[in-house]
This record gives C-alpha cells, sequence and structure tokens, in this order.
C-alpha cells in the first residue's frame, strides 16, 4: 500500500500497492473520528485544540517577529510557537514512534511558515538523496498541505527534504484520483539543515500563491502536516486521521480547519521571456544519401509566457511562441495487445492545472475526452505552438478552465486552433459534483473535429460512490468520403448520434481499510473520435469488476498490509457482440513492516481473434480462440533503501504458443549527487507449432548529478529491440532563482521508423519578472 512509501513524486517507481496510492486521497458521512477524544486530549494539554473538521476552527498561531528561511529554527518567534501534537499514521496508527517530530505552523501578514525539528537517534542515517525539484529518491521529508478554500475537495500540497528540494503539487476532487496533480510548480520557498541530532527545515508560502477566500480579514482554511522517515518507512501525521483510507492524511475532507484573522489574499504578475539557441544534424539514412551529406540546421527562437491572478481563485496563463526544448523524452514500450498505447503528457505548460481539465472514461485513465498530447504533436514529432491562453481556478463552488492554442503548419497538419471549456459545480456535499467538457479543434483547411461531455460523481453514502459519463463527437468528413445518397465528397454529414458517442458508469467503494470494489460498464460508439483526445476502445463495450480486502496489521508484526484483489473485464465488440477479449486477475499481496512489497497474481484469459492480430515485432495471430493461463510476481522494494531493485515476473500460455517477461528496475542513490536507475524488460515470445519466435528488448538508463539544488545535470538513454532505436537525451540547468534558468540539452536519436541519425544542441534561457 502506498501509506507505506514516500508516495509524491512524479516519474517515481509504480508502487506494489494497485499503482494508485503514491501519495495521498474522500469525505465519507463521519465528521467525528473515533481517535478523536484521545487526539483531543492530547492537543489539549499542549493548548492546541484538537478536533478533525472541527465546528469551530482551530485558531492558527501568528509570528510575532521575523524569520529567516534558512533552515534553523532556532529564532525567537519559532520558540513561541507551540509544535502541533503528531501521531504515528504507518505502518501502525497510533503506534509509539522511533524518532521525535516538532512541527510548528504560523502565519503572518503575507505568508504562511512552516517550520520542524526531526530528530533522528542516528543522524547519518537520515535519508538525503535528491537534489532536484518534484523529485525525491527515497529521500525523509517533511510536508503540508492546505485547502485554501476550506471546499473539502481541493488542496495544495508543499513537501521538502533534508537536502532543501521541493516538491510541490495541487489535489482534486478529494484525491478520488488516487494522486495528486505534481507538475503544478508554486512560487514558495524552504530551506534544509542537517544537524548533530537529525535535520531541521522551514517553508515560507507566499498568501499570493495559497489564494483564498478572506471575509473581512479572517480566512479558514483546512490544514494537516506530516513528517516522513524512509528507512523506517513511518509517517507522523497531524490531526489525527487514522489510515482507513488510502492517504488519508492528505485528503482534503480530512484536514484539520484553521483560522487565521488580519489577512488578505493577493495577486501577482510573472513574466517570463525566453530566448533560445543551437544547432541540429541529421544523416539520413543510407538508401536516401544522394551524396552522403548531413543535414545541418541553424535553431533559434523567442517568446514569452505570462501568469496573473485575475482573482485569488482564478488564474490566467498566456503563451507567445511556446518551447519545450527542455522536456524528456517518451519512455520506449512494448505493446502486446490489441488496443493502442497511451504516452502521459511531459510538458510543463500542459501539465499546470491539468486536473481542472480531467475527463478520464476509465479507472486506467487512458480513455480521456482531452488529452493534451494531441495539441502540438503530430506523429511524435513536435508542431510550432504559436500562442495560446489558458484560464484556470475557481469562482464560487465552480472550477472553470478555458484553453485556447494555435499551432503552426507542419508538413503533416495544417495550421490548427485547439480549444477546451471545462466546468464542474461541487454540490452541497463536497464530494458530489457535476460538470461538462467541450474541445474543437479546426484546421484552416477547414476540417474540424468537435466533441462535449457530461460528467457527475455522486457520494451516495459513506464510501460509496457513484459516477456517470455521456461523450459525443462530430468532425468534418474527410473530402474523399461521403454518406451514399446524402451528400457529396467534402459536405458535412453527421455520423449517427449513437455510433459517435461514449458512456460509462462506476460505481465503487472507495476504501484503504477493509473492503473496497469498483463495478464499471462503458460503451464506445464506432465512430467516436475526440479530436482533442484520446480513445483506445472504438467500437466496443466493455464491463469490468475490482474487489479487494485489505487487513492493517498491528504494532511490532513483521507484515503491516496484507491485501487480496480479484479483477474481471470484458470486451465486447459492437458490430456483431463478439466478446473479443476477456481476463480475470486474482492477487494476493502483503506490505512488510520496511516497505517492502511481494504481490503474486495469475491471470485467466479468453480471446477472440476473428481477423489475424498484428503484434509489435511483426507477430501475427491466426483467427480463432484462445484461452491461455498465465502466472506472475512482483517486488517492489522500499524508497528508503539506498541500493534496490524493484522486478517482476511473469510467463505462461500466449495464444497458440507462450511467452515470458521479465522487468527489473534497480536504483543507487550514495548520495543527494549521484543518482543512478534504470530499466531492463524482456518479452520472450514462442510459437513452436508455426515456427515463430520474438525476443524484444528495451532498456533505460538514467543518471543524475546534482552539484546543489541550483546546477545539475540529467542524462537519460533508451534502447528498444523492436524499433531498433537508440536514443540519448541530456539536460544540464542552472536554477538561478524561481522562474529563472539557464538550459543547456543535448538530443541524439538512431535508428527507428525512419533508421536516420539526428543530433541537436540547444541553450535555453528563462527569466521571471515578478510584478
Amino acid at each position: 500500500m502506498c501509506d507505506a512509501a514516500p508516495c509524491w513524486r512524479p516519474g517515481a517507481r509504480a508502487p506494489a500497492r494497485r499503482g494508485q496510492e503514491r501519495l495521498q486521497r474522500p469525505k465519507p458521512a463521519w465528521r467525528r473520528s473515533p481517535w478523536a477524544a484521545p487526539a483531543l486530549a492530547a492537543a489539549l494539554a499542549l493548548g492546541i485544540p484538537q478536533r478533525a473538521r472541527a465546528e469551530a476552527p482551530v485558531p492558527l498561531a501568528r509570528l510575532t517577529g521575523q524569520v529567516e528561511i534558512d533552515g534553523v529554527v532556532d529564532e525567537a518567534a519559532w520558540q513561541a510557537i507551540v509544535p502541533v501534537p503528531t501521531v504515528v499514521y504507518w505502518p501502525a496508527f497510533g503506534s509509539a514512534p522511533s524518532e521525535t517530530t516538532e512541527i510548528r505552523v504560523a502565519y503572518d501578514d503575507g505568508h504562511l511558515y512552516l517550520g520542524a525539528r526531526l530528530r533522528d537517534s542516528d543522524p547519518s542515517e537520515v535519508r538525503a538523496n535528491s537534489l532536484y525539484r518534484d523529485e525525491d529518491a527515497g529521500d525523509d521529508g517533511v510536508g503540508i498541505i492546505v485547502d485554501p478554500f476550506n471546499d473539502d475537495a481541493t488542496a495544495l500540497s508543499f513537501h521538502t527534504m533534508p537536502t532543501g528540494a521541493r516538491v510541490d503539487g495541487t489535489i482534486t476532487a478529494d484525491l478520488a484520483s488516487g494522486e495528486p496533480d505534481w507538475s503544478w510548480n508554486g512560487h514558495w520557498e524552504a530551506a534544509a539543515r542537517r544537524t548533530s541530532d537529525g535535520w531541521s527545515a522551514e517553508m515560507r508560502i507566499p498568501f499570493s500563491t495559497l489564494g483564498f477566500q478572506s471575509e473581512t480579514g479572517r480566512v479558514t482554511m483546512g490544514l494537516s502536516v506530516y513528517r516522513w522517515l524512509a528507512r523506517q518507512n513511518e509517517r507522523h501525521v497531524w490531526p489525527h486521521v487514522p489510515p482507513r483510507w488510502p492517504q488519508a492524511y492528505s485528503k482534503p475532507s480530512k484536514l484539520m480547519d484553521v483560522a487565521l484573522t488580519g489577512v488578505a489574499s493577493r495577486r501577482a504578475l510573472y513574466i517570463t521571456p525566453y530566448t533560445l539557441a543551437g544547432y541540429s544534424v541529421s544523416t539520413p539514412p543510407e538508401a536516401e544519401r544522394r551524396p552522403a551529406r548531413d543535414i545541418e540546421t541553424a535553431v533559434y527562437s523567442a517568446g514569452v509566457d505570462a501568469k496573473y491572478g485575475v482573482t485569488s481563485e482564478l488564474t490566467l496563463d498566456l503563451t507567445v511562441n511556446t518551447d519545450f526544448a527542455q522536456v524528456e523524452a517518451d519512455d520506449e514500450q512494448i505493446n502486446l495487445t490489441r488496443f493502442p498505447l497511451f504516452f502521459p503528457e511531459k510538458r510543463q505548460f500542459f501539465l499546470e492545472r491539468a486536473g481542472i481539465f480531467e475527463f478520464k472514461f476509465n479507472a486506467s485513465g487512458d480513455g480521456r475526452l482531452f488529452h493534451s498530447r494531441r495539441i502540438g504533436l503530430a506523429e511524435g514529432e513536435p508542431v510550432a505552438i504559436l500562442g495560446g491562453a489558458r484560464l484556470a481556478g475557481r469562482v464560487g463552488r465552480w472550477d472553470l478552465g478555458a484553453l485556447d492554442i494555435q499551432t503552426a503548419r507542419s508538413d503533416a497538419l495544417p495550421s490548427e486552433n485547439f480549444g477546451v471549456l471545462r466546468l464542474r459545480r461541487q454540490l452541497d456535499d463536497p464530494l458530489s459534483s457535476v460538470g461538462g467538457l467541450m474541445t474543437s479543434r479546426v484546421g484552416l483547411d477547414g476540417r474540424y473535429q468537435l466533441a462535449y461531455g457530461l460528467d457527475s460523481t455522486v457520494h451516495v453514502i459513506a464510501d460509496e460512490f457513484l459516477t456517470l459519463k455521456w461523450a459525443q463527437s462530430m468532425r468534418s468528413p474527410r473530402l474523399d468520403e461521403a454518406a451514399p445518397g446524402e451528400a457529396a465528397p467534402g459536405e458535412a454529414v453527421p455520423a449517427r448520434p449513437i455510433d459517435s458517442g461514449r458512456a460509462v458508469a462506476l460505481w465503487e467503494r472507495r476504501r484503504g481499510e477493509g473492503l473496497s470494489y469498483r463495478a464499471e460498464l462503458s460503451w464506445a460508439g464506432v465512430d467516436f473520435d475526440p479530436g482533442v483526445g484520446f480513445e483506445p476502445y472504438q467500437g466496443y463495450r466493455s464491463a469490468e469488476l475490482f474487489s479487494s480486502y485489505s487487513w492493517l496489521l498491528d504494532a511490532g508484526s513483521p507484515v503491516a498490509e496484507v491485501w487480496l484483489d480479484t479483477r474481471g473485464q470484458a470486451y465486447q465488440r459492437n458490430s456483431d457482440e463478439l466478446i473479443v477479449s476477456a481476463l480475470v486477475t486474482p492477487m494476493l499481496g502483503f506490505t512488510l513492516a520496511s516497505g517492502d512489497s511481494i504481490e503474486v497474481l495469475s491471470r485467466h484469459r479468453h480471446e477472440a481473434v476473428p481477423e489475424p492480430l498484428v503484434l509489435d515485432g511483426g507477430i501475427e495471430v491466426p483467427e480463432g480462440r484462445y484461452i491461455f493461463h498465465r502466472a506472475g510476481a512482483w517486488l517492489t522494494m522500499a524508497d528508503g533503501r539506498r541500493l534496490r531493485c524493484d522486478a517482476s515476473l511473469e510467463g505462461g500460455e500466449f495464444y497458440d504458443g507462450y511467452s515470458f517477461s521479465a522487468l527489473l528496475s534497480p536504483g543507487w542513490n550514495p548520495s543527494p549527487h549521484f543518482g543512478l536507475s534504470g530499466d531492463y524488460q524482456i518479452e520472450a515470445i514462442r510459437f513452436p507449432d508455426r515456427d515463430v519466435a520474438l525476443d524484444a528488448h528495451v532498456a533505460r538508463l538514467r543518471l543524475k548529478l546534482a552539484f546543489d539544488i541550483h546546477a545539475s545535470l540529467s542524462a537519460y538513454l533508451q534502447y528498444s529491440s523492436l524499433t531498433e532505436r537508440t536514443s540519448v537525451n541530456v539536460r544540464l540547468r542552472q536554477h538561478i532563482r524561481e522562474g529563472t534558468d539557464l538550459w543547456v540539452v543535448y538530443d541524439e536519436r538512431v535508428g527507428g521508423d525512419t533508421h536516420a541519425h539526428e543530433r541537436a544542441l540547444l541553450l535555453k534561457y528563462t527569466h521571471a519578472i515578478v510584478r
């Protein structure tokens, strides 16, 4: 379970526990925890009222003097603040802490502050491995989660480590998606120091970053704090919320109400121009070189981004000639299914506030009405973005998101305009909402694609939730098509509405302890094509049943948690009602008190192949019906280990043959200045009766060198035997201050579909101006 791991970094290794719980997550109908009485007694002993979601907010202490954000909590103003009474949350709630934790929270006229003294009986073993923004490597940490609107549904998360590196993110829908949006980067400060008895840290968060609703200078917001001890696999939290829900300590609905007085929200303007210069060289494949000559190109560009707080809750972003030179390359993948693969967004502009625009069709999240990778990319290659605007935030109970982007003409596409509008209203029950999303994609050649969707999540009772979604797409016809007897080629021919629709019904019980389950029915018309989305299941209907039971064991046990999962899935083709795929997967897993997790599973699969199916590597599966069985095991080692290696093995029947797959993911973090990690994946497939075989290999290596929190170098190397492609991405960053950075980026790709050899060296400078 993720509560046994740091759970909060983008790009992290997938957790063993259901892949959904790497930081935090709804507000059932309870407002008074059975733990409230002992928590209240402990708090009163320290002079601090303590009751989760209390009727009256807890007055937050105001600083009486200046503090310097240097990581040393030694000012008199800090000593006047009483530490909050933390409790052990994991691995056994309420057990005796292995180390002493002192966390203080306060505010002044313009900022929220956190000061922490985090003692450790063996200071040399404090995990301090990362100097990178938004990334950890099994570090110790301390964090604060703030619900500035006190709406029980949204929050901001701020985290720092013994190196002073920062991690921040946003939480929406009371973390119903299971994972915060770690792409958001707010403006705030943090510093940390190693000490003779552990380490200490300070944070200063401007009110302009938080945004909040102020009533005559009085503000009520939700708040929680926590400490993570990596090598002990131990988490301390306040308020005292038990782990009955995944990452319950950071769910907005479980935060402590606190009151601030004599404060006002603030708005800021950030203008960030950039300049870019570079040089690229492309060597065509041998067959096309007449004569053998490299294609050399000078690269230069300039642009600007701006961010303005329209209100304390609503932010406007503007971009001109947007550039993504520093974005890491996509991961190489192997596809052995009939459905297309999903590639996640990595570009910072589109990642920010992405949670507001979220409209997913299934629990896995690969099908979605809006997928920003459809903007500025064509067949994996970048398309220039001329400019755009985004308005995102809250207006009362409404979540509002609006996006408009104009791209330039490319070899594959005309100049296009992309539009997205998202509205979602929180109902009287803060965990219930209703909303809609509209997208448009209009090319200068006259072609267009439109889509809309309606969604609603209803908090039925306790931990029970019902989600309903409907979407429909529309488009102009291709120039060479027409509906018989209806129109000539090139004229608008509307598809039957039912064939271009998408529907989802989901009932689920959200729990981290005891019984949880999910039942989902989904349907996609054969003509459903969201022009700015991603839909892998066109022309299919599906059903999924999932159930899990989890046991949390007492303190002192070598095992912290045991769970039993069962998942069943089936896909039926709409055209002939043929069940093309069905899968049942029982799974048994447990998490040790050390944080290591082990899972064993079996897969029982039925596949109907009405016409030959071609998989990656050119492997062809003949027509027929197949029933096959497989088994596997996963090992996920605790992030607190300096040297670790996750592993998964799976093997068994595969259509009319058999296959074996393995994945090894080692990692080594001997110091905060050096980190090495990688992945090696092999898929070995054999069809003896047809004398067909395939061995597919994917290798990835990540090297990280950090001189301090300002200067760092990262290298990412990949190889895929299926595409015969090797790629290298090296990024050198000098972080001068918030929003001001110097980047040197080197990219090299060899092989792939074009078999070309491409190299590029780029220099990019961004400079933030704050008004």
